[in-house]
């Protein structure tokens, strides 16, 4: 953690360890080499289109971290308030605790069908053209563990009790210019403050009764907008508790990061590390 200069894991990364670890790793110690800034801007987009469809969008402007926290937890909050109505609820923060270590994400949906609360991942793509089994694979973790934070929430295995202690609410307050933006928002006085919004965020959430164990993956075309393919996930708790043991093992640093598989080295085809940072599987000229 101290190496890669993180506070805390994103889902994502460890999607990315099943991917290629050592590629995750070092796009934290080199920066993103693999991925043009222009498709990111489109998958962007596309996803805040998505959010606009049902949610009016939040204009506050964070200025430390705890303005940013803030945020994050009131938009969660009126969005997943708003579910029961809605059917509908996008781009939820989640947070959670493993192996002592800071997990934190961001859930694409959760729609309501047939009276269940169901989690769907929408991956946007260049082309129509089918993710691979091995990236289908990434997008299943990620969503799966997705789904293991937000029972153990609903569990009661992490809520606000715990996120406070870790995160030490207590000690961060907000600026003086956000508190301005807060009241011109109308956010009433009562909520305005840290420890308040975020317990409304995790009751928020613990209200969910229902949770189906099917979980969907959409893919679609970042350029149209179309729906390509959709995948059917089921929610398996030992998968879950078995990924995250493997996982774990390289961020308590009880083995280094791994190159993909020798039957994997398709992947280094497309990574711009091969043969400099990263020499793994390399035949080239020393």
């Amino acid at each position: 953690m101290k190496k890669l200069k993180k506070a805390s894991i994103r889902v994502t990364d460890i999607a990315m360890q099943y991917w290629c670890e050592k590629q995750m790793e070092l796009n934290y110690l080199f920066g993103p080499k693999f991925v043009a800034p222009e498709k990111v801007d489109a998958g962007k987009r596309l996803h805040e289109e998505l959010e606009k469809e049902i949610s009016v969008p939040i204009d506050l402007q964070p200025k430390n971290y705890a303005d940013y926290l803030f945020k994050d937890f009131y938009k969660g909050y009126t969005s997943m308030s708003l579910l029961g109505k809605n059917k509908k609820a996008r781009e939820i923060s989640i947070y959670g605790m493993e192996d002592n270590f800071k997990l934190i994400g961001k859930i694409d949906e959760i729609d309501i069908r047939d009276g269940s609360a169901v989690i769907v991942e929408n991956k946007t793509r260049e082309s129509n053209k089918i993710p691979s089994e091995a990236q289908t694979l990434t997008n299943k973790i990620q969503i799966i563990i997705y789904r293991k934070l937000l029972n153990d929430i609903l569990q009661n295995r992490f809520g606000y009790e715990k996120f406070n202690a870790v995160y030490s609410l207590t000690r961060m307050h907000l600026t003086a210019e956000f508190v301005t933006q807060l009241d011109a928002l109308g956010v009433e006085k009562g909520m305005q403050s840290l420890n308040e919004v975020s317990k409304k965020f995790f009751d928020s959430i613990a209200r969910m009764k229902d949770m189906d164990d099917e979980m969907y993956l959409k893919y679609i075309n970042r350029n149209t907008g179309e729906v390509m393919k959709s995948v059917e996930i089921k929610y398996d708790e030992n998968y879950a508790r078995d990924v995250l043991a493997f996982t774990m093992k390289y961020w308590r640093g009880a083995r280094q990061a791994l190159p993909v598989p020798e039957k994997e080295t398709w992947k280094c085809s497309f990574c711009k590390f091969r043969g400099n940072e990263c020499k793994a599987w390399y035949n080239g000229a020393e």
